[in-house]
């Protein structure tokens, strides 16, 4: 039986891979640097201490990051309007679900903490999560389990009976690496061969989750 729900963030929760997308193009071109739209889509929930694989062949990028990371807040606050802008279809629902069933939830991604709490607090409703877990805390990045684990350590659960929601390569593969359940829910990642063996579930939104949490219940 599914005990807690672990929610990564960027794109998943919030539209920010849509916003992230807008913002790096500008600082491309603002600075020259002529990197197709598959590298930024690659670097979408990419942890900022790992792109420097892709210095060498666009020289400047990694500065370009550094500059999209230091005013990301800014930014998102200025390319989504109103709160509840930003947030990802059925993401208000799913909550309330998680609430209603009194299934804790935790938060896990690769961005600062005082970030996700900004974030969190401009859906335009109440996100009661009982954790918050950042690589940003000294852990390393996904692919990597570390982060899935240390929030399932939190939430005061085992891996196994953690359902990870999750929208990037990265985040799958750290999701199965931990040893716990997952569904894709596809933002602006097309699945890769490689990522497609590690996908378990997909659900187009995440008002689609709803259903397959409570047939876990029935199956129980």
């Amino acid at each position: 039986m599914i005990k807690a729900v672990i929610f990564d963030m960027d794109g998943l929760m919030f539209n920010t891979e849509v916003m992230f997308k807008k913002q790096f193009r500008e600082a491309l071109d603002f600075n020259h640097i002529d990197a197709p739209d598959s590298v930024i889509e690659e670097m979408i929930g990419c942890d900022s201490r790992r792109i420097q694989i892709f210095e060498e062949e666009y020289p400047g990028i990694t500065e370009v990051m550094a500059y999209c990371q230091k005013h990301r807040v800014e930014y998102f606050f200025d390319f989504f309007k109103e709160p509840g802008s930003a947030n990802m279809p059925g993401l208000q629902e799913l909550i309330e679900y998680l609430d209603q069933k009194k299934i804790p939830y935790g938060i896990a991604s690769s961005s600062y903490p005082e970030d996700i709490r900004r974030f969190v607090e401009y859906a335009g409703f109440k996100i009661s999560y009982k954790t918050l877990t950042s690589s940003k805390e000294g852990m390393p990045s996904k692919p990597a389990p570390d982060i899935f684990l240390e929030a399932a350590r939190r939430l005061q659960e085992r891996p196994e009976d953690c359902l990870v929601l999750e929208d990037s390569k990265n985040g799958i593969i750290a999701a199965s690496s931990a040893g716990m359940r997952s569904i894709f829910v596809p933002d602006q990642i097309v699945p890769d061969e490689e990522m497609k063996k590690y996908i378990q579930t997909t659900c187009k939104s995440l008002k689609d989750v709803i259903p397959y949490l409570e047939n876990q219940v029935h199956m129980v």
